[in-house]
């Protein structure tokens, strides 16, 4: 699979497309041709269909396009299938212990490091058989798990959760931190940005990447620290784009009336 890393273009932060509705081929090749170094398959929140996900990998991997899929619960399932599809890396939504971390490395990576079960697939590109070891080691190296710190909780205990070998990074989702604070319309006030300031202090500190999914207000902020960041989002793109579009009617329908 193409393998994933937290770094971009001259060593800045690594740049993604959060997916949500395009789930198909073309989307992929114009996300290539932007010029973004990864995307983000959103399988908690999206509307995917994620019987074509295998699809998507593959294709994404014969771009050297790598992908972070986003699994919809801490589950075997969820997390060894989607590495198995061809997945570059997965991200597990509302991590708040070390316990939960442990599992989900538990599942994410092959003996000796975790105990997921081997077969062939999209992530040996469905390759001959065998060399086992070969691909286990490859898969350890280079496929990631990342946690979504996006609660109170979460944030507790980010220090603990970051010490579990196997965990990659940590990726802040502000807007479920702010309802966990009892703030639901205050993304990005100053008790969440001390609680983001926690996650990237802790991120810094054991060498792990720091990522957010947010606004421009709020990547400016931490643009600096960040390892990864996401603030592209397709439903939101295909949404001003389309009253762009609606806008430049109503000005030439404003202008044949004069």
């Amino acid at each position: 699979m193409a393998a994933f890393t937290t770094k971009g273009r001259d060593s800045q932060a690594a740049c993604g497309l959060l997916a949500q509705v395009l789930d198909s081929a073309p989307c992929l090749l114009m996300a290539k041709a932007a010029r973004f170094d990864f995307v983000l398959l959103d399988g908690e929140h999206g509307d995917l269909d994620l019987s074509r996900l295998g699809s998507l990998l593959l294709m994404a991997d014969a771009l050297e396009l790598p992908t972070l899929v986003r699994v919809p619960e801490l589950s075997r399932f969820w997390i060894s299938h989607t590495l198995d599809l061809g997945a570059s890396a997965v991200m597990v939504p509302m991590i708040e212990t070390p316990a939960q971390a442990r599992q989900l490395v538990e599942w994410a990576k092959y003996p000796p490091l975790g105990q997921r079960s081997y077969s062939g697939g999209g992530h040996t590109r469905y390759g001959a058989s065998g060399n086992h070891r070969r691909n286990m080691t490859r898969a350890n190296q280079h496929t990631q798990a990342f946690v979504q710190i996006e609660t109170r909780a979460g944030v507790a205990a980010v220090e603990e959760i970051l010490e579990v070998p196997g965990i990659a990074g940590a990726i802040v989702g502000p807007c479920d931190l702010a309802i966990s604070l009892g703030r639901p319309d205050e993304v990005g006030c100053d008790q969440e940005l001390a609680c983001i300031d926690r996650v990237r202090d802790a991120c810094i500190a054991k060498g792990k990447g720091f990522g957010i999914i947010g606004g421009q207000d709020l990547l400016a902020r931490y643009a600096k620290d960040l390892s990864l960041m996401v603030g592209a989002i397709d439903s939101h793109l295909i949404r001003d784009a389309f009253a762009s579009a609606r806008n430049a009617y109503d000005e030439l329908l404003a202008c044949a009336k004069e």
